[in-house]
């Protein structure tokens, strides 16, 4: 990003602002609100008499509809929403509209804050139906630009953006375009631009004719609301975007300006810059009919890469309950719809006493499901048979398997700590005085001597290091009791760590023993690496 603008410089550049088009005026005060009816209404004696914002048209009819209620006007069948005509001292509509036009070398992004008013406070609707406000017919309308986005282009031709923001100022007694302030609890202005505004599309091919966007595709977008800005600084990362907004993709397209303009980057398997996603041609087809998200890209990917395959409905019940990778892990053992059964049947609604208390959660069983399967393949179990595969309590069999599993790993390390102990023992073993050393002879005397001194070498790591040959834990006494722990690389003979009760670091005493112990017993290993292997 460039430096920011000095302020004469924006005072010059918003000088040379273009006007905007002729039509651009009456596009902005009809196109954001299509479709935004309402149905003005008073009930009197079980009568409603209702006014339709589209016809114009007053009636008098039987409903039961409420305030917010939605339904059809009797009169052009269009869809309006019931609002009592005085349940609110004013009735307006915002939008936000967008346009891009050239600005000398560059281009401007400019947003707009429009306001439709079908009542405000000092309109009086107490007499409505016999007296009808005109305002309700013919909506006035004002709009305000709030933010505005200038994007020009260096000696590389590469873009920058700078934002811009209109403010009083105190120096000219007037509005001024500045550079847009960060937001924050003390300063929570409204951002026009960061809005999802209404998108001006008829100035589109002319002015991205020439510009090094004339290929991003944005003027065949078929929605309604996108930033501008945000898509083609999405576009400038992945040109594939091109292709999503031609096809109208719309959930990709923007996860993907969101993910490219907020995250910096679109991680995990969409691969964004080849052909298709990377997907097949009946997996990419599958996922815009489908109007995947980018998880749900990502899971195509993973079924394709893993050569399964899932009918439409499996696609959309795992994406809408399950972490899609868990269930892809869960296939390794499982047909889809089996799966699909047994997480469904499990995961009812439970009741008590007829009423029901709460529905299971289907993500946390499926993963934990995944890892049941996982434990029962390292304790080598029948996943042939549906008794293991389908246990009637997943959570118990899943604590009970965890334990043995603990269990087995305990005992696998202990076997190889003892090794170390007997490879070692001997020769790094030495006592002096009321002081000796020796080397950790199993699992259980490694947790029990963190415990004791209340320091980390009761931690998992440590054992596991030692079971593994990369260190030794060696155990200093005096007089038989606990006093200090060492942690020791026999691989270059060096003392990495020696510690008292509670992490206390050694004293005289401990100083003057590992010297001895130096000099006696490590002086004496001429082959370290040797004795290492």
């Amino acid at each position: 990003m460039a430096k920011r603008m000095k302020q004469e410089e924006i005072d010059g550049l918003m000088k040379m602002m273009p006007t905007l088009p002729k039509s651009f005026g009456d596009w902005m005060m009809t196109t954001p609100f299509t479709g935004i009816s309402y149905m003005f209404y008073k009930k009197i004696n079980k009568v409603m008499y209702g006014l339709c914002s589209k016809c114009g048209e007053l009636e008098a009819f039987k409903s039961n509809k409420k305030h917010n209620d939605t339904g059809r006007c009797n009169n052009c069948n269009s869809k309006v929403t019931f609002k009592a005509i005085n349940k609110a001292k004013t009735y307006q509509d915002i939008e936000f509209t967008s346009i891009i036009q050239k600005l000398g070398d560059g281009y401007v992004v400019r947003y707009f804050k429009v306001r439709r008013f079908f009542k405000t406070y000092e309109d009086s609707t107490e007499n409505f139906p016999e007296v009808i406000l005109d305002r309700l017919k013919n909506p006035t309308f004002d709009y305000y630009e709030g933010s505005r986005v200038y994007i020009c282009f260096n000696n590389r031709s590469r873009s920058q953006y700078h934002y811009f923001e209109e403010v009083w100022s105190h120096k000219i007694n007037d509005n001024r375009w500045v550079n847009e302030r960060t937001r924050s609890s003390f300063m929570n202005k409204e951002l026009i631009r960061i809005e999802n505004p209404v998108l001006y599309k008829r100035n589109l091919k002319s002015v991205l004719k020439d510009s090094p966007w004339k290929y991003c595709g944005l003027n065949f977008f078929k929605g309604k609301h996108m930033n501008i800005d945000d898509y083609l600084c999405a576009y400038e990362k992945y040109p594939s975007l091109e292709m999503l907004c031609k096809l109208n993709y719309k959930t990709l397209m923007n996860q993907v300006i969101y993910r490219a303009n907020r995250w910096g980057s679109v991680d995990g398997l969409l691969k964004m810059n080849e052909k298709r996603l990377g997907l097949s041609a009946k997996s990419f087809n599958l996922a815009r009919k489908l109007d995947l998200n980018i998880s749900g890209v990502e899971f195509i990917h993973t079924l394709e890469e893993r050569g399964r395959k899932l009918d439409d409905g499996h696609i959309k019940w795992v994406l809408k309950y399950v972490n899609p990778e868990v269930f892809v892990q869960l296939l390794k053992w499982i047909t889809p719809q089996k799966a699909i059964n047994y997480i469904s049947k499990n995961t009812k609604a439970l009741t008590r006493s007829g009423e029901t208390v709460y529905y299971p959660n289907r993500y946390n069983f499926a993963t934990t499901w995944r890892d049941y399967l996982n434990m029962c393949e390292k304790l080598k179990l029948d996943l042939k048979s549906d008794f293991v595969l389908f246990p009637k309590n997943l959570e118990e069999k899943h604590d009970e398997y965890s334990e043995l599993i603990k269990e087995k790993v305990a005992e696998e390390r202990d076997q190889k700590i003892k090794f170390q102990y007997e490879k070692w023992n001997k020769i790094l073993c030495f006592k002096s005085g009321q002081l000796n050393i020796e080397v950790a002879g199993n699992h259980e005397s490694i947790i029990h001597e963190g415990q004791s001194q209340r320091h980390c070498v009761g931690n998992a790591g440590y054992s596991r290091d030692m079971a593994e040959g990369k260190i030794l834990i060696m155990f200093i006494r005096k007089n038989g009791a606990p006093y200090y722990t060492v942690e020791f690389n026999q691989n270059n003979l060096e003392v990495k760590q020696n510690r008292g009760f509670k992490n206390k670091d050694v004293n005289k005493e401990v100083e003057k023993f590992m010297k001895k112990w130096e000099t006696k017993v490590l002086m004496n290993l001429s082959k370290p690496t040797e004795l290492a292997m």
